[in-house]
């Protein structure tokens, strides 16, 4: 039998899961004009309570489950719009086809997790399948936690790499920067006297005593003779 890594024990993906499914209700269930944030939790219970209904045995049939209750939600929603503008014949034309649309997705995920949850107690009534699945469930989610766990070990490291090399690199633009400012201190004067029409006529030894004087550090006060 294929050695799996050993499971993390601080994930919990049936946890995960329904922590994502409830955040997914929060977000996606339809808008009413004036909810407040405490109507919103109270639909967003009855919806959690729906899921929990439908008898979810795996993450596959909590997807399905949270799909038909949304696919409900949104045709409750055009239902409603529809008895808002039932003056206006066009727009409510248009809402009536969406509402008829939304209603038959919503059967259709019904209708699919109806048959996946027939179909899974069907193999679980078979020994070997029902090892067979489990396995196959345990070997998926600890493969995907290994490398979840591997790109993000990588993101770190890579994260790391970046912050050192922008760092190496800035100490660099520093150092870089006071040897060119050593060095401008000393060319300057060489090249002011170096230029200068005044010091065209004299002779290369008396530059080169000029040069030299601009670039020797000046005596203490004490040492300086009056």
């Amino acid at each position: 039998m294929e050695t799996l890594p050993p499971p993390d024990p601080t994930i919990d993906l049936p946890v995960a899961l329904y922590d994502q499914l409830v955040q997914t209700f929060m977000a996606l269930l339809p808008r009413r004009p004036g909810e407040t944030p405490e109507a919103l939790r109270a639909r967003t219970l009855v919806a959690v309570a729906k899921v929990a209904a439908l008898l979810p045995a795996d993450a596959n049939e909590a997807d399905l489950a949270a799909h038909w209750i949304l696919a409900r939600a949104q045709a409750d929603q055009m239902l409603l719009l529809l008895r808002q503008h039932a003056g206006d014949t066009g727009l409510a034309k248009r809402l009536k086809v969406e509402y008829q649309s939304t209603v038959k997705m919503a059967l259709s995920v019904h209708t699919h997790l109806i048959q996946v949850q027939a179909d899974r107690r069907k193999r679980a009534s078979i020994p070997t399948a029902a090892n067979e699945d489990a396995w196959a469930r345990h070997t998926a989610e600890q493969y995907m936690l290994a490398a979840l766990a591997e790109i993000e070990a990588g993101t770190a490291s890579s994260k790391t790499a970046s912050v050192t090399a922008q760092t190496a690199a800035a100490e660099g633009n520093i150092s870089k920067n006071k040897a060119n400012s050593h060095i401008e201190t000393i060319e300057t004067p060489m090249s002011a006297n170096s230029s200068n029409p005044d010091l065209a006529g004299l002779g290369e030894a008396a530059l080169r005593r000029i040069r030299l004087n601009a670039i020797r550090p000046s005596p203490p006060k004490s040492q300086m003779i009056h």
